[in-house]
């Protein structure tokens, strides 16, 4: 799918949220005007071509406390490039506060073929949204949520971890509550300090202390499981790079917090990892040492890189943990990248695995390589399909 991004910066916003600077986020200054937000989307016709399906984007800023009239113009311009008046694109979609939406904006929005919408939840901790300075409560997003659902809209929900006055209690309990709404879909930002803040000005007087990198990684892969266990899709952790978004590097306007470019992998990588470790513990747990030099995993197509982790580190964490001599990943099993988590694809492969060679009777040969291994002390490692151990590598 192509988005074609257009970038509303800090338009609608009556609060300034403590976390909050939309132009240094969206990386724009102003709100463009109807001839730019038309040049912008013209721009990506030709590339549209390549494409089966085309997207407009509003970010930023609350499109639907902009005032009417230029929401008006924004949604007429999207309208125009609509194929079914004639265009390119299949759907537009934007991002808005919750306290935001009422009978008369999602009447304006169906008017104009808006498709999409996303509300800023942020947290559905009362005393934390006070704290961050969000300017409502979160019954307006289960009411918001309510009346988009009802209208037939793709409703997004956004929500950011580790706010202040946050805790990881307070963040999964935002999730469950976020997943009881069923949204189709939820975005995960980590709290990270961005400069001409006030929770900049906070962290620089020692009263905001932002989570590691790490913290946040496997608080993320908490909130993922929930999610996961109610159907929803989490399509994007951590905000995205942009000329001053970055980690390193002059001009950052990221003074501290878990930002990294590719936050989302480094949480599936280590669901991964601790999907893989969890196995290889119960194995040691009813098999007794594992510790036998060699080890491959067999893991789902688009899956490879998450398994491996960045930088090798999955590799290396399973080497020193478990006293492998040597790792070796492969691609096979079943699963999809789109659809599931690497844990969802990992576990459906070794468990397709399972049955596979139990039907075809090669448990032995296939699962665990083990002189003196017989089939039925495989069957007590249903747990661990997909991992074989051998004292040598094959050529």
């Amino acid at each position: 799918m192509l988005v074609i991004p257009v970038f509303v910066p800090h338009a609608g916003c009556p609060n300034n949220c403590c976390f909050c600077n939309q132009k240094v986020i969206s990386g724009n200054l102003r709100e463009p005007d109807m001839g730019e937000v038309a040049a912008e989307i013209e721009k990506y016709r030709k590339a549209a071509e390549r494409y089966q399906h085309v997207q407009i984007a509003f970010f930023g800023g609350s499109f639907t406390a902009i005032p009417a009239e230029r929401q008006e113009m924004y949604l007429e311009t999207a309208s125009g490039f609509l194929r079914r008046n004639g265009g390119f694109v299949d759907e537009f979609r934007l991002s808005t506060r919750p306290d935001a939406i009422d009978g008369e904006v999602i009447k304006r929005l169906k008017k104009y073929g808006a498709s999409f919408v996303e509300l800023g939840a942020q947290s559905m901790d009362d005393r934390v949204l006070e704290k961050s300075g969000r300017g409502h409560r979160a019954e307006a997003t289960e009411e918001a949520s309510r009346l988009l659902k009802e209208a037939g809209f793709v409703l997004g929900l956004q929500t950011m971890t580790g706010l202040p006055g946050a805790d990881d209690e307070s963040d999964l309990a935002t999730a469950r509550r976020i997943a009881a709404i069923g949204p189709d879909f939820v975005r995960i930002y980590p709290t990270v300090v961005v400069r001409q803040t006030q929770l900049f000005r906070d962290y620089e007087e020692g009263r905001y202390v932002p989570a590691t990198t790490e913290e946040a990684v496997r608080l993320c892969s908490k909130l993922c499981e929930i999610y996961a266990a109610a159907g929803i899709r989490v399509v994007r952790m951590g905000l995205q790079a942009t000329g001053t978004i970055t980690r390193n590097g002059e001009g950052s306007e990221i003074a501290a917090g878990p930002y990294h470019e590719a936050f989302g992998q480094l949480v599936r990588s280590y669901d991964a990892l601790e999907t893989v470790s969890d196995r290889l513990r119960e194995i040691a747990e009813n098999k007794g040492n594992i510790r036998l030099g060699y080890l491959t995993l067999e893991v789902p197509p688009g899956h490879v890189s998450d398994m491996i982790g960045q930088r090798r580190t999955n590799i290396e964490a399973l080497q020193e943990g478990f006293g492998f001599s040597k790792v070796r990943i492969v691609t096979g099993g079943s699963g999809s990248a789109e659809a599931e988590s690497p844990k969802e694809a990992l576990n459906g492969a070794f468990e397709n695995r399972l049955a596979r060679a139990v039907k075809e009777n090669t448990c032995e040969r296939t699962l665990y390589r083990k002189p003196g291994g017989s089939p039925d002390e495989i069957k007590v490692l249903n747990v661990t399909i997909g991992v074989e151990f051998r004292d040598e590598p094959e050529d």
